[in-house]
């Protein structure tokens, strides 16, 4: 995927989270972030939007926009409404190498927020859409081709958030194999060795191999229910595996 693309990603996504805040009950607990309630969820997202317009326009030299936590009640979806429009003409503005805090330790531009924002916003439009109890929207493949990628960039730059659950010495070698059945050049093979977790774009068999539309994928290694089927052949115990180095709400 491109800049534009991703930008276009964004807009459809927090678009989509809109219209699942404004029709679910907002005290619904999302079954995928207990945590949260689905007016807490809108929250999030939309402090997620603001955060990142703060990082754009202070990148650009812009004003940033004032910013509010508490609209409440009737005013939640026109808040976050306008925070992701923000956001959108925060990126549609910035040319991709414009160079901006982020927390990546070599990758400071804006093309990395659009990538982090469209993925960020993909995943909880699904996690909104389960807790406004409507239809859940399988991920394009193209953006969800590129959120397993971006998996591994959390993994190997995030882990400090990603792998709260990482234990020693578990790493032996094990195979995890990803094969996307909607999408081109849509396969992974991800080794766990003790210094790393090593991934190869390339058809080989795996300990385990899930096999699956590419947004199924992807929700699947985000630990959200896959709206088709996934295939599993293999050893189980490997996913738990993935799941204990990457877990990320």
């Amino acid at each position: 995927m491109d800049y534009a693309d991703r930008i276009d990603a964004v807009a459809q996504e927090a678009a989509a989270i809109g219209v699942a805040v404004a029709v679910g009950d907002p005290a619904a607990i999302v079954p995928t972030c207990p945590d949260y309630t689905l007016d807490a969820l809108a929250v999030h997202v939309g402090e997620f939007c603001s955060f990142w317009t703060h990082v754009l326009c202070e990148g650009a030299g812009r004003p940033k926009p004032d910013f509010s936590t508490d609209p409440g009640g009737d005013g939640r979806g026109a808040w976050l409404a306008t925070w992701a429009a923000h956001l959108v003409a925060g990126l549609r503005s910035a040319p991709p190498d414009l160079e901006v805090w982020t927390w990546h330790p070599t990758d400071h531009t804006a093309a990395f927020v659009a990538r982090r924002a469209s993925h960020e916003l993909a995943v909880h439009r699904v996690d909104a859409q389960l807790g406004a109890g409507t239809a859940v929207d399988p991920v394009a493949p193209a953006l969800a081709a590129d959120g397993i990628e971006e998996i591994f960039v959390l993994m190997s730059e995030g882990a400090a958030r990603t792998a709260a659950g990482r234990q020693a010495g578990e790493r032996r070698g094990q195979t995890l194999h990803l094969h996307g059945t909607d999408h081109d050049a849509a396969e992974w093979l991800l080794t766990f060795e003790p210094g790393g977790v090593r991934v190869d774009r390339a058809h080989a068999k795996g300990d385990l191999a899930l096999r699956g539309a590419v947004s199924d994928l992807e929700m699947l290694l985000y630990q959200r229910p896959p709206v088709g089927e996934v295939q599993r052949f293999g050893d189980e115990a490997v996913l738990d595996l993935f799941y204990r180095e990457f877990t990320f709400a």
